[in-house]
This record gives structure tokens, C-alpha cells and sequence, in this order.
């Protein structure tokens, strides 16, 4: 068996062990998969070319197969979660049906993690159904760990379709759409609202968070290719001179979902559900397309909005770390979740 990155010729065996493997998953997601990398391999040379250099695309198809007597076995897509490259994200992992029981995904992602950590990586992480028993077990193997479960909830188009209409839509009177000097506000957001526990292993920055020149001119090619459209908000409270929320919409022009992107501080959960709302009527008015919603387990008031509004769960994944630095710190029970982010009672 022999492991190397992915290269134009392994499109069919690729394309082959997706379609096996993740059909009825990303059609769950009302993505179709395997045309989604039909679509990869006809335009693979700027692909290619793409991965050469930092752009938002450079990791758009980062693959690794095992190959054995010139067939693909396996395959692990990875792309990089963070703006420094410390962390890489097990996208997908699966091994074709004539090689499984064979330990190949174990030696896969082995020779995956020591290509990465050569390269500076510290920690690799990965979501996995929570019912998968048999994979869960498989990555505790390898060496994960547990640290989040995250749900992720989906709205039909027939249910956003009530919400193109709305008579009113009541919205903070602090809601703008973010400026590119908002950096630094938002980077504190986060560090507020998400546990230290998650803002550990996700490693990020304030880089992590920048409109830069580059993100901003690709979104707006492809609002000018009529492909997708991004906007993005932040609900500021001038009071207290920080910002109490962000809101992310990536309204597909075409036939994926919508994506919606909500971050709100602790103290301000009320929030939840206008701009969930405010976000519904914004993607109803560019096309009625089914739309995914993530959220961790910790964040109550988004969950019992995204429920209120009519969205459906979806799946729940557990949300799994390795790490190549001293064993992270990462709490067992619920007090010690609230704990961490000064959420306690008393």
C-alpha cells in the first residue's frame, strides 16, 4: 500500500469511493457529491494551479489516497481550519469496499497526520456521527478525543418560503453590515462566546476573522458569476461599545443550501431568534433553497430559536481532537462547560 497526495488520474477511483461511501449523507445536505467533483475534475488544472498558492481555494480538494496495484483504496480529504495551518480538519475519510477490514483508514490517516505534522501541524480534528460507533471507535484508536458535539439543523424550502412575506421584520437597532475594521471586535466576540475549551483546539486568530482584499474580491465574483452571495453583519452595542453579535449569510444562487453563520455573546441570547429571523427573510428574497444551520451543544438559545423557527435536526456529530502537543485540557461534565465560560450559577 502505498499513500501520496491525490492527482488527476485517481478522479474515477475517488469519485467512485464518494459516491460508495457518502451518497446518502450529502444527500441529506441536498448536495449531490459526486457532481460536485465531476465538476472539480473538469476545471482540475486551475485547480491545481490554485493549490500553489494562499487563496481561499488553495485546499479546495486536498486528497490523499492509498493506492494498491494501481487501484484506489482509500482516500482522506483534509483541509486546514485555521489561518496559521495548525490545525487540519478530517473533511473525509473512507476505504472502497473491495479493501475494508484491511486497517487501511488507520494507516491512511496515519501517514496523513505525520505528511501534516512535518509541516507544523499540532492538532487534527473531525466530526463523526454520534450514533457511528464502529468509526468513533476507530478514531479513539488513533488517538481522538471527544471535546464538542455539534447539531446541525436544516429548513426545507417550503417552510423559508414563509418567511419571504413577513409584514415586519424586528431587528436590533445595532445591526449593520460588518466593516472591514470590525477584525478585532469580532475576534473578541468569539473568545466570549465560544468555550476555552473549543477556542483551544480551533487555535484561531485574529487573522481568522479578517474580510481580506482576496475573500472580498472572491465573493464578489461569484455574486458576479450569479454562483453565491455572502453578507455579513454584526449587531453592535454602542453602550457598551462591543458587539453582542455576527451574522454570516451565504446565499447560494443556484441549487445548494443557504449556509448561516450566528455567533452571539452569552449575554445576549434574546438576540437569537430576530436575527435568525431577519436572516430567513434576507435568503427568502434571493432564492427558496434548503438552508444548514450549525451550533454546539453549549449554545441553548440558538438551538431553541433554530427550533422555533422551524428548523429540522439534521444530524449531531461529536466533534473529535488529536493533538501532538501536552494532552489538552478538556472537561467532563456540564458544570465544567458553564465553568469555563463564567456561566455558573453563584
Amino acid at each position: 500500500m502505498k499513500t501520496r497526495l491525490a492527482r488527476k488520474r485517481d478522479f474515477e477511483g475517488i469519485k467512485q469511493i464518494f459516491e460508495l461511501a457518502f451518497t446518502e449523507e450529502y444527500q441529506r445536505r441536498e448536495v449531490d457529491i459526486v457532481r460536485k467533483i465531476e465538476k472539480l475534475e473538469s476545471i482540475y488544472p486551475l485547480v491545481r494551479l490554485l493549490s500553489l498558492f494562499p487563496n481561499p481555494y488553495q485546499h479546495v480538494f486536498t486528497v490523499h489516497v492509498a493506492e494498491v496495484e494501481g487501484r484506489i483504496a482509500a482516500m482522506a480529504q483534509m483541509s486546514p481550519r485555521n489561518d496559521t495551518q495548525t490545525r487540519w480538519h478530517v473533511d473525509n475519510i473512507a476505504v472502497h469496499p473491495d479493501f475494508r477490514g484491511k486497517g487501511m483508514a488507520q494507516q491512511l490517516l496515519n501517514d496523513v497526520f505525520a505528511y501534516y505534522s512535518e509541516r507544523g501541524a499540532l492538532r487534527f480534528t473531525l466530526e463523526v456521527d454520534v450514533a457511528n460507533a464502529p468509526a468513533i471507535k476507530l478514531y479513539e484508536k488513533l488517538g481522538f478525543r471527544r471535546f464538542s458535539t455539534l447539531c446541525y439543523h436544516k429548513m426545507s424550502p417550503k417552510q423559508l418560503g414563509k418567511y419571504r412575506d413577513l409584514e415586519s421584520v424586528t431587528v436590533h437597532p445595532g445591526l449593520r453590515e460588518r466593516r472591514a475594521s470590525d477584525t478585532e471586535a469580532v475576534w473578541e466576540l468569539y473568545q466570549q462566546s465560544i468555550p476555552p475549551y473549543i477556542r483551544v483546539v480551533e487555535d484561531r486568530s485574529p487573522g481568522d476573522f479578517a474580510l481580506s482584499p482576496m475573500q472580498q474580491g472572491t465573493e464578489w465574483l461569484k455574486k458576479s458569476l450569479k454562483r453565491s452571495q455572502a453578507i455579513h453583519w454584526v449587531v453592535e452595542d454602542s453602550h457598551r461599545q462591543c458587539l453582542a453579535a455576527s451574522l454570516d449569510i451565504y446565499a447560494q444562487l443556484r441549487e445548494l443550501p443557504h449556509v448561516i453563520q450566528l455567533t452571539i455573546h452569552p449575554a445576549y441570547g434574546d438576540l437569537a431568534e430576530p436575527l435568525l429571523r431577519f436572516a430567513l427573510n434576507q435568503l427568502a428574497q434571493v432564492s427558496i433553497n434548503p438552508i444548514l444551520i450549525g451550533s454546539y451543544e453549549i449554545h441553548r438559545a440558538k438551538q431553541e430559536a433554530v427550533k422555533a423557527l422551524g428548523f429540522k435536526k439534521l444530524t449531531a456529530d461529536f466533534l473529535m481532537v488529536r493533538d501532538n502537543m501536552d494532552r489538552l485540557l478538556l472537561p467532563n461534565t456540564e458544570a465544567q462547560v458553564l465553568k469555563s465560560m463564567n456561566l455558573a450559577d453563584g
